[in-house]
């Protein structure tokens, strides 16, 4: 009987060791997918810190003038072209608001829009 329970018992041991040798070897493999997963995350965020150094570089206002000014045929804005939304004109109220065109004259055809 002894020997039954000596035999079972060694049994017991050899599968919970191969049990844990295993699980060591997965843990193992997570730990270095893990640190694969860090690495690519650092590599992103210097490329994006990257990407933004350039984007700031890029969006300068003097570097959009100097590009505008040389690419670009514009011509300053005279001072009676500045004026305010006070003075702009109102646009035309729809007179028969009982129509079923509910986009105006945009898409309708007709010439009335709808406030």
């Amino acid at each position: 009987m002894s020997r039954v329970v000596s035999l079972i018992a060694i049994v017991l041991v050899v599968a919970a060791a191969v049990g844990l040798y295993r699980l060591k070897g997965e843990s193992q493999s997570q730990a270095r997918y893990i640190a694969e997963l860090r690495k690519e995350i650092a590599a992103e965020r210097e490329m994006i810190a990257v990407l933004r150094a350039e984007w700031n570089y890029l969006d300068q206002p003097s570097r959009i003038q100097e590009l505008s000014e040389r690419y670009l045929d514009l011509s300053r804005l005279a001072v009676e072209q500045i004026s305010v939304v006070e003075q702009l004109p109102m646009r035309p109220i729809d007179i028969n608001p009982a129509d079923v065109n509910p986009l105006g004259g945009f898409a309708g055809g007709d010439e009335r829009t709808i406030q």
